[in-house]
């Protein structure tokens, strides 16, 4: 194991960059940020949902990993390996089922001499995925929520963002304490979200916690992604009259579900944890009904910090259709970072090696600090230490950050009642 220090990785901040387009293939895998220079690239796998119901996601994720990995390159790439560019190798999980993603990993995996790898966004996909890593003992960062993806005694997988149970539950706490603020009583809420792995240990979280704090909870509902039509659920759900909705899924989902909400006569808040609730076009796609509704979340735009402020500078320089980065854009930059440091101290581009060097990076300065942690070591199971959700409510177009109060830029719009 490689002693812990404090290491800087010294990036040039381009003023703008060329922004690359997303593959819609399910399947096809192309390189990216490679170049000449230096040694023998080094290379990285990035193994996101680049089409099927999660595209939006996965497309921030790809576009975050390559700024960021093209600014590493620019500044001379890794230095302790003589200037080694970073090659991503790119592959879309698309809808496929876990089984099929964990088969793509192994194919990447065995197509080239993958360093280190990123993915793969859905923790189901990521669960088993991580089991593929492991097994071929490849280190893989996780941008991830699902809680059982660092408990299994892994020691190749290494997790960014806080904990599915702890979005849910820190997410419910920041909402009732501003609705009690706001003189709106919350009685009764209801439940649901989709059946994927993450979704389900949030939902199950805000429902424990609402009810560990007097809400009752007589509607819990779980669906396949890729609804057709939302009212029949929306009946259900608002069968029960809640004061508070918490819901997460993909954005087509959440447009059909908000729209029957809206339709069936529902105007209370709604509570979501990532997925479509930090997609980019959310407020574009939901309209005037995204105002206001919060959501839990790995990363944000406008967390403090220099990291974080030039990142995003760049990031809307480089892609000006975008008003914001996304969530999955910060935290698939922050892993390139973070791997990138591992390789600098490692002097290896060997994924053992590598693995050793994650395990005992302390980041303190430089663009990895862009987290909400403001630093990056990691625990015995390879999660983040100090990792906190970001709780974000939308406020005219964008996501901005007003929960916990150590991160918070801006504060929440009140309760109506």
């Amino acid at each position: 194991m490689m002693m812990r220090t404090t290491t800087r990785i010294s990036t040039s901040i381009a003023a703008a960059c060329v922004a690359v387009g997303l593959l819609a293939a399910c399947g096809r895998s192309d390189n990216a940020g490679g170049g000449a220079g230096g040694g023998e690239p080094v290379k990285v796998g990035l193994l996101e949902p680049l089409s099927g119901p999660f595209a939006d996601n996965g497309k921030q994720a790809r576009l975050g990993a390559e700024l960021c990995t093209k600014n590493i390159n620019d500044a001379g790439g890794i230095k302790a390996l003589g200037g080694a560019k970073i090659e991503l190798v790119v592959k879309d999980t698309g809808a496929a089922a876990p089984a099929q993603v964990a088969n793509q990993l192994q194919s990447m995996i065995g197509q080239g001499d993958l360093s280190a790898v990123i993915g793969a966004w859905a923790s189901s996909y990521t669960l088993a995925a991580s089991t593929v890593a492991e097994q071929a003992k490849v280190p893989m960062v996780t941008e991830s929520f699902a809680d059982n993806i660092v408990e299994r005694n892994y020691k190749y997988i290494f997790k960014l963002p806080a904990g599915a149970k702890t979005m849910g539950a820190q997410a419910v706490d920041s909402v009732l304490e501003l609705a009690k603020k706001s003189g709106y009583d919350v009685t009764t809420a209801a439940v649901t979200a989709d059946n994927t792995s993450a979704a389900t240990v949030s939902a199950n979280g805000a429902a424990d916690r609402l009810t560990s704090l007097g809400v009752k909870v007589p509607v819990k509902e779980f669906f396949t992604p890729g609804l057709t039509e939302g009212n029949s659920l929306a009946i259900k759900i608002l069968a029960s009259k809640p004061d508070l909705i918490f819901v997460q899924g993909s954005l087509s989902d959440m447009a059909l579900l908000q729209k029957a909400f809206k339709e069936q006569g529902y105007t209370g808040p709604l509570l979501g944890a990532g997925s479509g609730f930090v997609a980019t076009d959310y407020a574009k796609t939901i309209g005037e009904a995204a105002n206001g509704t919060f959501s839990s979340a790995g990363w944000n735009w406008d967390i403090p910090g220099d990291a974080a402020k030039k990142f995003a500078e760049q990031f809307t320089a480089a892609h000006p259709e975008f008003p914001f980065p996304g969530q999955e854009a910060g935290e698939d930059c922050a892993a390139i970072h973070i791997i990138a440091t591992a390789l600098e101290q490692a002097k290896s581009k060997k994924p053992q090696d590598v693995r050793d060097a994650l395990s005992a990076v302390n980041i303190t300065e430089g663009p990895a600090t862009m987290l909400a942690a403001g630093k990056v070591s990691f625990d015995s199971t390879g999660m983040l230490k100090d990792t906190t959700p970001a709780i974000v409510q939308w406020q005219d177009g964008k996501p901005v950050t007003v929960a916990p109060a150590k991160i918070a830029s801006t504060k929440p719009i009140p309760f109506k009642k």
